[in-house]
């Protein structure tokens, strides 16, 4: 006789298989990028790091190019953040050890350095700690300035794609994933202005592929707009 937990999982993979039929039906392509917001003790549970890894192994089964990890670290002590850096680093590399050899990534700390990077693609994964979008565009204006100041710039020159090229992180994710919470992150802000939305309850240790299924299949039901 079934259990009722064998039960329960033989319901689950039925569910699974359905939305990956929707999905592979589905006219609309699943998103080229897509980003994940988490908070700093996601990242620092136990099984983290098989969790990242998994993600970027579903990502990849859908053929998307570029996978963004936003850390949001929320204590604002200067010798505590760095600690977190610190430790959120570590689990980092264990992770990017653990990836494909043709798979690149770079690491952005809380100032928008580059603490790791490697080169190439299949896909390209960015981790940023702590970097919000508003030090970023503050960062890429004062670049600007600095130019317009050495005569490389001129100031009527300056506009969208000018400004977009000085930014820190490239790319635009084509759906922003919110996990654990229903509030915007200071993540992106000028290059998600069109990129979807999704928010999530479920924390990242109990994040399944079948909620990543379930993300899939909502963007490809969504007509995107584009801010129009």
């Amino acid at each position: 006789m079934t259990s009722q937990k064998e039960g329960f999982g033989l319901l689950h993979k039925l569910y699974e298989n359905h939305l990956l039929k929707k999905i592979q039906q589905e006219h609309q392509n699943p998103p080229s990028s897509l980003a994940i917001v988490l908070p700093e003790t996601d990242l620092l549970q136990k099984n983290s790091s098989q969790k990242t890894l998994q993600f970027i192994n579903w990502c990849q089964e859908f053929d998307i190019k570029k996978i963004y990890f936003n850390v949001d670290i929320l204590d604002e002590k200067a010798d505590l953040k760095n600690k977190m850096i610190y430790r959120l680093v570590q689990v980092i590399e264990r992770i990017c050890v653990k990836l494909p050899p043709k798979t690149g990534y770079d690491v952005y700390g809380e100032d928008g350095s580059t603490l790791l990077t490697k080169s190439g693609k299949d896909p390209s994964i960015i981790f940023v700690l702590g970097y919000g979008g508003k030090k970023e565009i503050t960062s890429s204006v004062r670049t600007i300035l600095c130019d317009v100041e050495k005569g490389n710039i001129e100031p009527e020159d300056i506009d969208e794609n000018i400004l977009e090229s000085h930014l820190t992180i490239e790319g635009e994710p084509d759906l922003i994933i919110r996990s654990g919470g229903r509030h915007l992150s200071d993540f992106l802000i000028w290059q998600s202005v069109y990129s979807e939305l999704y928010f999530t309850d479920i924390n990242w240790n109990r994040f399944r592929r079948i909620d990543f299924l379930r993300i899939i299949r909502d963007f490809q039901k969504r007509k995107r707009r584009y801010g129009k």
